[in-house]
């Protein structure tokens, strides 16, 4: 039997390197956030096994209420408003090697970092015993996490879509208390599946999922595109204000 951590790699980069391909044929490289969520969960319902544990039960019913949730409405974004600005920016500035610069900067280097957030995932087969706080804290920590997220994106969705907030930001709210609360329920949900593969064999390893995601949110693909064209004298004062993904206890 391959251990998952093996395992894992063996399912992600050949689903990155099938993705990478799809993404040529359609001229998009922005595809790959489809794919984003749908990789995780792929990863659960191919290694953990529904007969041997209530935590492996629970993130596989937790990644999958988040995967299939997520993967229709960053499909429509797409479908909607076209390619991925970021990504048509990369390929341009890579001029004409850029298939090779995203092979290995857009999809090997996600796939990478896709491994390291499942580590929850690959480390809940070696729960070490049953601890029904950490289920219970867990569990409710992917409930919050997935209707906020939830939430989040359809007030963006349903402020966006209106003409009046053209050049506008939400501000009110839960946008009071999280510049990005959508970023706030995703970190939630993965903090609560690390929960659930506790104790682990592996000790602390299941957090590691949840650090590298929340790291990349705050310092790559998250706060700073999102933000990188706001302006005005309020949104500082809001940025001043309000924590960028979690809400400031302190200010």
């Amino acid at each position: 039997m391959l251990s998952p951590f093996l395992y894992a790699l063996l399912i992600i980069l050949p689903l990155m390197t099938l993705v990478y391909i799809i993404a040529l044929i359609k001229d998009d490289y922005s595809v790959i956030d489809i794919f984003w969520p749908l990789g995780l969960l792929i990863v659960a319902l191919l290694i953990l096994d529904r007969s041997q544990s209530l935590q492996q039960n629970l993130v596989i019913i937790f990644v999958t209420i988040w995967s299939v949730r997520l993967c229709p409405y960053l499909f429509y974004r797409i479908m909607n408003k076209g390619p991925d600005q970021r990504y048509k920016e990369l390929q341009m500035g890579w001029g004409k090697n850029h298939r090779i610069h995203a092979f290995f900067k857009i999809y090997m280097l996600q796939g990478f970092l896709m491994y390291l957030v499942s580590m929850p995932i690959l480390a809940t087969p070696y729960v070490s015993s049953t601890n029904s706080f950490l289920l219970w804290l867990g569990s409710i920590l992917c409930i919050v996490g997935i209707g906020l997220e939830s939430y989040a994106d359809y007030r963006i969705w349903s402020f966006k879509r209106l003409a009046e907030n053209k050049g506008k930001y939400i501000m009110d709210g839960i946008f009071k208390y999280s510049r990005h609360p959508n970023y706030l329920g995703e970190s939630l949900m993965w903090i609560g599946i690390a929960f659930i593969a506790l104790p682990n064999t592996f000790f602390i390893l299941p957090f590691l999922g949840p650090a590298v995601l929340i790291y990349c949110l705050y310092n790559f693909t998250g706060v700073p595109y999102a933000e990188r064209n706001r302006k005005g004298e309020a949104f500082r004062e809001y940025v001043e204000n309000t924590g960028a993904i979690f809400p400031r206890l302190f200010k």
